[in-house]
């Protein structure tokens, strides 16, 4: 029997449209925040650490995201009821649409449990890399304790993987047909998971709230002027490595004189002397790689020093060249 395209595209066409959009708007999420974590200079050492397993596990879990916020929305009758009965959807396509849902929920959830697996194996490959890359140099740097060693994931995502299996394995036709009952107790698991869920993501969003990146750039005439504060700025640095955040401090030291220059020789000041630089701070190149890394975000810029610096900076800070990155000025200047 032939296929009519006309009737094909008035019966099947919205449904279609729908998940090739649908489709697009995983593919895009999931490269967006593959290359974030592939090139982003924030997360330049976990990166080295774990290779692609950050990136993908990190991709796949945009991706989860996106779905889980989704599946509920086509069995909402409620909801649908509403849209039928309102002047927004007049179309009889727009309600044929409607009554195909079931379609859209089955998409996103066969989405759940295809990236979840993804998301499972990235991080069993990253639980790997943090064993066999163990750094001997600064040990508190690692999630395992020495190496070797293999550190299972967190209760949340365990029970995750879990209820979903449960679900995904009661919605097969076969269970369904012979016992409804199973598969109707086992998805209003959803409340649970949903819950454990909201727990999850809240914990992994506190992780990267804090490798969020500080520069501190200090501009002294004489290389004496730096050991005042060069105790602290030590046991900071110390500090961040043992809490596994070398990315968070960004430190340079620049001197200004350079006659009769000597560097910081103390052994106790060796993160010091690694970033002590000789000249000024190139500001503009400084602004451009904070704002290629924070796009269309908000960066606090604080300023105590002369008024010449004082307003270099507030004029780089207006300016509108930074990848819709929005620098907030604020100063306390001493001359």
């Amino acid at each position: 029997m032939a296929l009519s395209v006309r009737s094909w595209v008035a019966n099947e066409g919205g449904k279609h449209l729908v998940l090739v959009l649908w489709l697009g708007a995983n593919t895009l999420l999931f490269m967006r925040t593959f290359l974030m974590y592939y090139c982003g200079q924030q997360y330049h050492y976990l990166h080295q650490m774990l290779g692609l397993g950050l990136c993908i596990s990190r991709a796949s879990a945009s991706v989860l995201n996106l779905n889980c916020s989704l599946v509920l929305l086509p069995m909402c009758r409620s909801l649908l009821t509403y849209l039928r009965g309102t002047h927004t959807v007049r179309s009889r396509k727009a309600r044929r649409l409607l009554d195909k849902s079931k379609t859209f929920h089955v998409a996103c959830g066969v989405a759940i449990c295809v990236f979840s697996v993804v998301h499972v194996s990235a991080h069993l490959v990253n639980v790997v890399n943090f064993s066999v890359r163990y750094s001997e140099e600064f040990p508190s740097l690692n999630v395992a304790r020495y190496r070797g060693e293999v550190r299972f994931p967190g209760i949340t995502g365990i029970l995750l993987v879990l209820i979903l299996f449960l679900m995904f394995t009661a919605s097969s036709y076969c269970i369904r047909v012979s016992n409804y009952e199973i598969f109707w107790y086992t998805h209003n698991l959803f409340i649970v998971f949903y819950i454990i869920l909201i727990v999850h993501v809240v914990g992994d969003g506190w992780r990267h709230f804090r490798l969020r990146r500080l520069y501190f750039v200090w501009v002294c005439r004489e290389l004496q002027s730096f050991y005042w504060f060069a105790e602290l700025l030590c046991a900071l640095h110390h500090k961040l490595w043992k809490e596994n955040r070398p990315d968070y401090l960004n430190l340079q030291l620049f001197v200004s004189q350079t006659d009769g220059l000597q560097n910081i020789s103390e052994e106790r000041y060796r993160p010091l002397s690694s970033r002590l630089m000789i000249g000024r701070p190139r500001w503009k190149l400084l602004f451009e790689e904070i704002g290629r890394t924070n796009k269309h975000k908000r960066v606090g810029v604080f300023c105590c020093g002369p008024k010449g610096i004082s307003r270099t900076l507030h004029g780089l800070c207006n300016s509108d060249r930074y990848s819709g990155t929005t620098f907030e000025f604020n100063k306390e200047s001493f001359s």
